[in-house]
């Protein structure tokens, strides 16, 4: 997808200590920030949000160390059919069939679901951790560190939305949200095989953050129907609202459609984190909006995403046609 640039057009950024040590009139003046941001943009960039440089640091060292071993390897510490451990490259599939440019590896939530029903669950799966010095140790410190800051993210978009600031944490236990180191090669390297380094798609997340290195690359589709780049700021996370908020919010959160071209000439990396509710979580907008909508009617969110990661991943087919003998 392609459409001329907007320079004028950018991505909010918005200074989220307040939400920590602010007066009230500052956390509400955060509040309704955050709100408008995630109603016109579906993504904001957040500063002040309290994450050690070392911890974000630590993340990215140990995301290249693996990133560098023989390709062999790292397709041991791939679960197919789960969303755990090594993605390989042009994993990612297009409705029509081109991949994407990138390889990534994910860890699940740290903490296993205490409904033993969940257990076996391909979101629930163990993380295979490869032998990286201080890897487990770096992407848990990493990750907790970005779910506790997802979590005061919700509840201030809970709080902007008129629910009480701890709506969504019942949806959080047994969470299966998941973080992921991503690795993309320069834009022309790959450029015979994919468009993009990921094509253009919405997130299934409640919300989804994301640090980026130094190189530039992600692209959100603006108002106007342009793409805006997200420049990288070493001291920013960027936030954006996934397809799961904006159907709990009745549409009126925006999950912006975005993309990655790595045209920056040098490999790129991203850590995500998708914050996602429990399995069996049934979304119901009426709980947020007191009125029932053909359009977002309630829906189990597991369900949702597995049959979406079904239709676009490579590796997930072959798992299908492999258990059903096909």
């Amino acid at each position: 997808m392609t459409s001329s640039p907007m320079p004028d057009e950018r991505i909010p950024t918005i200074d989220f200590a307040a939400c920590r040590d602010g007066t009230d009139a500052e956390r509400a003046a955060l509040v309704s920030a955050l709100g408008r941001a995630a109603e016109v943009y579906g993504f904001v960039l957040i500063v002040g949000h309290g994450i050690a440089p070392a911890v974000l640091q630590g993340g990215f060292e140990a995301g290249r160390a693996f990133f560098e071993l023989p390709e062999a390897f790292k397709r041991t510490m791939q679960e197919t059919g789960s969303d755990r451990g090594y993605q390989p490259m042009f994993d990612n599939l297009r409705d029509d069939g081109k991949p994407s440019a990138q390889e990534g590896y994910t860890m699940g939530h740290p903490i296993p679901p205490a409904d033993p029903t969940l257990v076996g669950e391909a979101f629930y799966a163990p993380t295979p951790w490869p032998p990286v010095a201080h890897f487990r140790d770096r992407f848990e410190a990493l990750y907790g560190a970005m779910f506790d800051l997802g979590r005061d993210l919700l509840g201030a978009m809970a709080l902007h939305l008129g629910a009480d600031s701890r709506f969504f944490e019942h949806a959080l236990v047994d969470t299966y949200s998941h973080m992921r180191i991503n690795h993309y090669p320069p834009h022309e390297t790959v450029s015979h095989v994919a468009d993009e380094g990921v094509f253009a798609h919405h997130d299934e997340s409640l919300i989804t953050l994301l640090l980026q290195d130094r190189n530039s690359g992600l692209q959100v589709m603006g108002r106007e129907g342009a793409w805006i780049p997200v420049v990288p700021n070493p001291d920013a996370v960027v936030v954006n609202v996934g397809k799961m908020l904006r159907h709990w919010t009745g549409g009126r959160y925006n999950a912006a459609l975005h993309q990655v071209i790595n045209s920056s000439g040098r490999d790129r990396y991203s850590i995500p984190l998708f914050m996602h509710p429990s399995l069996r979580t049934v979304v119901d907008p009426r709980a947020l909006t007191g009125r029932s909508d053909t359009e977002f009617p309630p829906i189990v969110a597991g369900a949702t995403v597995q049959a979406s990661f079904a239709a676009t991943r490579a590796s997930w087919k072959e798992a299908a046609t492999e258990s059903s003998g096909g």
